[in-house]
């Protein structure tokens, strides 16, 4: 995950009680505690990861880690948390809050022996601004029931559709051969890779077809998402470039595979990285049996969603994606047999 540094009040690398700099061994040469705030990282709505270094003194530390407060000048007698020394290390770090969305705090590393509590300088961050609100949700009609968040005067579904049936209540098929796939005209549906333990995570993955049918998809009251719409949410969170680690689901249980790049869900949008089916999958007229891996790629690492808008020729649609390796969220055309997820927006 792409780390967040929040620039200090004073020195990265000022200890409290010192003036030397950098990092230093896991012991004191003058017999003094020392301890340094050193880092802020993966600052969120309601926590912060915080780092700082441990310089042992004479006596036994009984006590070390994060102090934070809205006032500055924080004292481990207010709200703390202790630390966790990395093995081996003097460095460690400690998860701090609950704290309050778009909200300014200070923090200090502290430390205590029997001499008293020693602490590292101040620094400062700002908790995200969370820009999405709680809808009033939906019900399918097979009566599943989804969240919703409300972003820009717009109220989407938290998580992607999982219906296999039309509004009118006619079964939209399931299909799992992918010669029988690759030849359809009309609605279907599959789970990524054909395995139903990927439905209650991700929702069910659809063709074009299933979009455009005028028997209706979507819910009653609501509608899939249009390019336009797409736009106007990607534009609100601030552009392509950065709109897609603010989609992204980051809570305890998020399936996303992040390793270099944030996700902060600030919108509320709970992205999830179902993958996708056939995207660019045409069946050659004597194919061998295609492997799972050929067909359906991506899952934990990219999200993609279909808009109901069709794209600027025939063969194709317009579709948003964003993925583990990137803030952005992208626009793009995909193939009318390709099996993506689905977003519905109210009417």
């Amino acid at each position: 995950m792409k780390k967040i540094l929040v620039v200090a009040l004073f020195s990265l690398f000022l200890f409290s009680c010192s003036n030397k700099e950098g990092v230093s061994g896991s012991s004191s040469s003058d017999g003094e505690l020392k301890v340094q705030t050193y880092s802020i990282l993966d600052v969120n709505f309601t926590s912060a990861k915080c780092i700082g270094v441990l310089t042992l003194g004479s006596y036994a530390t009984s006590d070390y880690g994060i102090c934070w407060s809205t006032l500055q000048n924080p004292v481990a007698t207010g709200p703390h948390v202790q630390g966790t020394l990395n093995a081996g290390s003097s460095v460690f770090s400690s998860i701090i809050g609950p704290l309050t969305a778009n909200t300014t705090y200070y923090v200090r590393a502290y430390a205590k022996d029997a001499t008293g509590t020693v602490y590292g300088a101040q620094m400062s961050f700002t908790t995200l601004n969370m820009v999405g609100s709680t809808g009033g949700g939906l019900v399918d009609v097979e009566g599943e029931v989804y969240g919703s968040v409300v972003i820009n005067g717009k109220e989407w579904m938290r998580s992607n559709l999982n219906v296999s049936k039309y509004k009118n209540g006619d079964v939209i098929p399931q299909v799992t051969d992918v010669a029988q796939w690759d030849a359809l005209t009309t609605g279907a549906w599959c789970y990524y890779e054909n395995d139903t333990a990927n439905g209650p995570i991700y929702g069910k993955l659809y063709n074009w077809y299933a979009i455009n049918d005028s028997r209706g998809l979507a819910p009653t009251g609501w509608h899939i998402a249009t390019d336009a719409e797409w736009t106007s949410l990607t534009n609100f969170l601030g552009g392509a470039n950065v709109a897609g680690k603010k989609l992204k689901d980051n809570s305890s249980t998020s399936t996303w595979d992040v390793t270099t790049h944030s996700a902060t869900n600030q919108s509320g949008f709970s992205a999830i990285p179902g993958g996708v089916g056939y995207l660019n999958y045409n069946l050659p007229p004597s194919p061998a049996v295609p492997a799972l891996s050929d067909l359906f790629k991506w899952k934990t690492k990219a999200a993609y969603w279909w808009s109901s808008t069709p794209g600027n020729s025939a063969e194709y649609n317009w579709v948003r994606n964003c993925n583990s390796s990137s803030d952005e969220f992208v626009r793009s055309g995909a193939i009318k047999s390709s099996a993506l997820a689905v977003r519905c927006v109210k009417n």
